[in-house]
Formats: C-alpha cells, sequence, structure tokens
C-alpha cells in the first residue's frame, strides 16, 4: 500500500476550502504549553495533494507520510498538534531512526492521542513535521506528554534540529 500524501497550509484568516479538515488555533507559547490567541492561525489538513491555493498560506507543505504510512486524519479529534522542524544533514539518519523507532510509537500509546504521525516534505520548509490528532490540546501541557519529550535520545536529538515551529488548533471548524 502506498503511503498516504498529505497537504498542509496554515492561514493567517480562514481559507475557503472544498476538501479536508480545517481547524482554527494558533502559535504554541512553550512556556505555558498553550495555544497564543493572537494572531489566530487556521489549519487545512488534506489527505492529498492539493494543487496550489488561491490565497497564500503563512506556511505550507505537501508532503508523504513516513510513519505510521497509512493512517488518514481522524474525524473524531478534539485538536490537532503540529510540529514542524529540520535536522542537520549529518544527523539526518540518526534524527529519522529517533522519530520511527521511538518518537512516534511512544505518542501513539499516550492515551489523548488519536494518531501520531510524521511526513517528509516534497515542497515546502521545514523538510519533516509531526501531526498529533489528540482528544484535547490540554494533552500537551501534561507530565505524560513531557516525559516522552525528555527521553535521553530526544534531548540529544534536539540539538540537531533547526527551523523549528509549534501550533496547536483546537476548535474544528470544517
Amino acid at each position: 500500500m502506498e503511503p498516504n500524501s498529505l497537504t498542509l497550509r496554515i492561514y493567517d484568516h480562514a481559507p475557503s476550502v472544498a476538501t479536508g479538515q480545517v481547524w482554527l488555533g494558533g502559535a504554541t507559547d512553550l512556556t505555558t504549553r498553550r495555544t497564543t490567541a493572537n494572531p489566530p492561525r487556521w489549519l487545512h489538513v488534506a489527505d492529498e495533494a492539493l494543487p496550489p491555493p488561491e490565497a497564500k498560506p503563512v506556511l505550507a507543505w505537501d508532503m508523504t507520510q513516513i510513519n505510521p504510512g497509512t493512517l488518514r486524519s481522524p474525524e473524531n479529534a478534539g485538536g490537532v498538534i503540529l510540529v514542524s522542524m529540520q535536522p542537520d544533514p549529518e544527523r539526518e539518519e540518526e534524527f529519522n531512526d529517533w522519530y520511527n523507532l521511538e518518537h512516534i510509537p511512544f505518542f501513539n500509546q499516550l492515551p489523548g492521542v488519536i494518531t501520531a504521525r510524521r511526513f517528509r516534505a516534497n515542497a515546502g520548509h521545514p523538510k519533516y513535521v509531526a501531526l498529533y490528532h489528540v482528544d484535547t490540546t490540554d494533552i500537551y501541557a501534561t507530565r505524560a506528554w513531557m516525559v516522552i519529550n525528555e527521553t535521553p535520545w530526544i534531548l540529544r536529538m534536539r540539538r540537531f534540529q533547526r527551523d523549528r515551529t509549534y501550533f496547536m488548533f483546537n476548535e474544528r471548524i470544517r
């Protein structure tokens, strides 16, 4: 079975789209681990490749799902957490091993995480995106989430990542 294609676009206005999910949220305040209200951002998630948008997004990716390769965006989520990053080229192989062997499997076992998936950009930057459909974005501030984000391997790998973005979307519009 072929891995899923996914189109992600983050807008500074509510997009007019025909397919996929649209979520309202914003950047993540890493101190409080909550969504920042200003400026608001809208996330368009489409489990397919889409043509270029009419309106220019703030960030955009056309991606291939890496792990797990065939899961689609669930309909029953209460929120979406999006993290993107660019690994140092000389550490990219280890970065992919860590994400595939430890990080995504750990999050897929965490109660409250419906799906944890990661993607490689065919177009867009940074090169890698992790997308977590969750019961509620409040999970991002829990001790259980933090424990997974404090393993020795993740602490090592953070030193080799650049251009990280963090967003949370907690209101589904469509």
